[in-house]
């Protein structure tokens, strides 16, 4: 008996470009219902769903392929469900917060649509997300959701050489979330 797509964080309602970016694994799945969404350029403003629907799937076959991603993320090893943030980086975002008179709001962390990750201002955390912050810089707000802890849960976010830094756990020396393991800076918003 298939478990109800309600049960888990991916939903048919969902861009497919967002589900891809949340859980990369997805694409393997997409591909072995005959999919290939993850190449149309459709994928960054269709639902999973509306893109089924326009390949001939039926709401069944919908909901089976939305279970299927959600057990993917489900069998993902675990990982924690923190993030260190070091001074130099609250140090940094609260400075830059403060050029752009956003002092007060936090910097969520989103992955991006290339399988890497920023950081986005927001006055407040979103319903799932988490808040991190350095006791150091207390004042300095950080938001990380469930489906970003299960690829990043662990990390450190760190400022060094002029950039934020995301040291990944499982990867002490990538020093990013991309997909070619490189250390790239992340992107302010």
């Amino acid at each position: 008996m298939p478990v109800s797509s309600a049960t888990g964080p991916i939903t048919k309602h969902m861009r497919v470009l967002d589900i891809i970016t949340l859980c990369p694994e997805a694409e393997n799945i997409m591909a072995e219902y005959g999919l290939h969404c993850f190449h149309c350029d459709a994928n960054a403003f269709e639902s999973l769903g509306d893109g089924c629907v326009s390949h001939g799937f039926s709401n069944e076959e919908v909901d089976e392929l939305v279970d299927d991603i959600n057990q993917i993320i489900r069998d993902l090893p675990e990982k924690s469900n923190t993030l260190t943030i070091t001074a130099a980086a609250a140090a940094a975002i609260r400075d830059i917060a403060i050029a752009e008179n956003r002092l007060g709001e936090g910097l969520a962390v989103i992955a991006d649509g290339r399988g890497g990750f920023c950081l986005e201002f927001q006055p407040e955390p979103a319903t799932d997300d988490l808040t991190f912050t350095n006791t150091d810089v207390p004042d300095m707000r950080f938001f990380a959701g469930s489906l970003t802890l299960k690829r990043i849960g662990g990390s450190t976010i760190d400022f060094r050489d002029g950039k934020c830094k995301l040291d990944l756990a499982d990867a002490p020396n990538s020093g990013c979330g991309c997909k070619s393991g490189g250390t790239c800076g992340c992107k302010i918003d």
